[in-house]
């Protein structure tokens, strides 16, 4: 399967997503260890729509406005009754992420878990994996719910490092752990 290439704009486009989703101002506003993933993807979706709007306003010089306008139809989410995040059958199961930013000639998928186990990691990595056969790129935030926050602490460990790079450079999934 040819994977997108990913050129210094992609990278730096996927990069500005990647901060948005991960602000501090998400996660030191919100109680995300007792809210529900809608709850917290409820809080990132504006985040990420104003994000969205001034890299369009920037890179393309656009209105505000129009800018916006073009992010809410770009920027699709199962929260959002007026979009559809299509699933894909595989395995006899049906599987969608939860959001979807088509721009810049790309489709990026984005899947969101939280938890404190190996289970609860490994399961939006499978969907992930899953996802990359159908987009561009696949952005997988996974939120440690752990009190000592083991999963964030491990991310340097070798086994983690080298896992982290392969699923980047085989499957354009960047994985990243809050």
């Amino acid at each position: 399967m040819n994977r997108a290439s990913k050129s210094q704009k992609r990278i730096d486009f996927i990069d500005m997503i990647s901060e948005t989703i991960t602000h501090d101002d998400i996660f030191e506003t919100i109680d995300y260890k007792s809210q529900g993933e809608d709850k917290i993807k409820q809080f990132i979706y504006p985040h990420l729509v104003e994000s969205l709007t001034d890299y369009i306003v920037s890179q393309e010089g656009k209105e505000r406005s129009v800018a916006k306008e073009t992010v809410k139809k770009n920027l699709k989410w199962e929260g959002n009754v007026n979009t559809t995040v299509s699933h894909i059958l595989f395995m006899g199961t049906q599987n969608r992420p939860d959001m979807i930013v088509e721009m810049n000639g790309l489709k990026i998928a984005i899947e969101f878990k939280k938890g404190k186990s190996g289970s609860d990691l490994r399961s939006g990595i499978g969907q992930s994996m899953i996802y990359s056969t159908h987009y561009d790129f696949v952005l997988y935030l996974f939120i440690d719910t752990s009190e000592d926050k083991r999963i964030v602490n491990a991310q340097g460990g070798v086994n983690e490092t080298e896992f982290v790079d392969l699923i980047w450079d085989q499957y354009n999934i960047k994985f990243i752990v809050a």
